[in-house]
Parts: structure tokens; C-alpha cells; sequence
């Protein structure tokens, strides 16, 4: 198993941590940044890059499901993200005047969102089974992301379990 697939699923795994995490920070916290948990134990940092480990083939899986999603609606991947990127900015209409463009861009966009909410539920399913709480996945996920001190040893251990 490569270094680039683990780092994909930990990339997966902060972006889904965050789906469920940004609303109730967004409502709690409009202007301050959360504070960063940076206490695990050993347990929980074996913990957290097994269930990673786990997520992988969910995560190939969401990927191809997504990106036929894009091309069966008449879409290239690098079109889709363009539009995307300009619905983002509200200004979609700037990114494409094709009504037809955009309703395959609209409809692909409902398929993925399908696909992310299933992967979503198998996730959370993945992580309760393993025994952690979705909650501290989420908090380690984040932790990951915005603690270069937790980042080294999870990368660390990912490097370990490559051996």
C-alpha cells in the first residue's frame, strides 16, 4: 500500500470529518477558529490509521463512482471541476452559458452527492465498528490536518505499517 493511497484517505477522512464538523463549528464559532486536540494515546493513533487503512477500498470506490457519474452525464472530469469551482463562487453562468452544460453539471452533481452521503454512512458505520467514536475520528482528523505534531506521527506510523 502506497504512501499517496494512505494520504488519500486521510485526506478523505478530513474532508469527511469536516462535512459533519462545519456546520456546528460555523453556528458555535462564527469568527474563532477551533482549538486542535493534539492528545491521543498510542492506542488511538493505531487506532485511527487502521480504520484509515480500512477506508481505502471505500474510498477508491466513492472515486470511480464519482467519476462515472461525471462522464456518463457527457462531462470531462477537468469541465466538471471548472464549473464546479465557479457554482462555488456563484457565478456558474460566467463558467458556461449552455443550459444543456449545466443541467449535466446539475445532474451529475446530485449523483456524486448520492455517492459522498452512502460513502458518508459506510464511514461512520467503518469507525463505529472498529470501536471509536465517530466524533474522536473527527477530532483526529482535524488534528491531522492543522497539527504538524500529530501530522509527523501519524505519517510516522503510516510509514511503519508500509514495512
Amino acid at each position: 500500500m502506497s504512501n499517496s493511497n494512505l494520504l488519500k484517505v486521510l485526506s478523505f477522512s478530513i474532508l469527511f470529518s469536516l462535512s459533519f464538523a462545519v456546520s456546528g463549528i460555523a453556528q458555535q464559532l462564527p469568527t474563532e477558529q477551533p482549538q486542535v486536540n493534539e492528545n491521543f494515546t498510542d492506542a488511538d493513533y493505531e487506532q485511527f490509521v487502521a480504520i484509515n487503512m480500512d477506508l481505502i477500498p471505500l474510498q477508491q470506490d466513492a472515486d470511480e463512482k464519482m467519476m462515472t457519474a461525471i462522464s456518463d452525464n457527457g462531462l470531462e472530469i477537468e469541465r466538471f471541476q471548472q464549473l464546479f469551482q465557479a457554482q462555488q463562487q456563484g457565478n456558474i453562468t460566467d463558467a458556461s452559458d449552455d443550459p444543456q452544460e449545466i443541467a449535466k453539471f446539475n445532474e451529475a452533481g446530485q449523483q456524486i452527492m448520492k455517492v459522498q452521503e452512502e460513502a458518508n454512512q459506510e464511514i461512520q458505520k467503518k469507525i463505529t465498528d472498529s470501536g471509536m467514536e465517530v466524533q474522536k475520528f473527527q477530532e483526529m482528523s482535524m488534528a491531522y490536518q492543522q497539527s504538524p505534531k500529530v501530522k509527523q506521527k501519524i505519517d510516522e506510523m503510516i510509514q511503519g505499517v508500509e514495512e
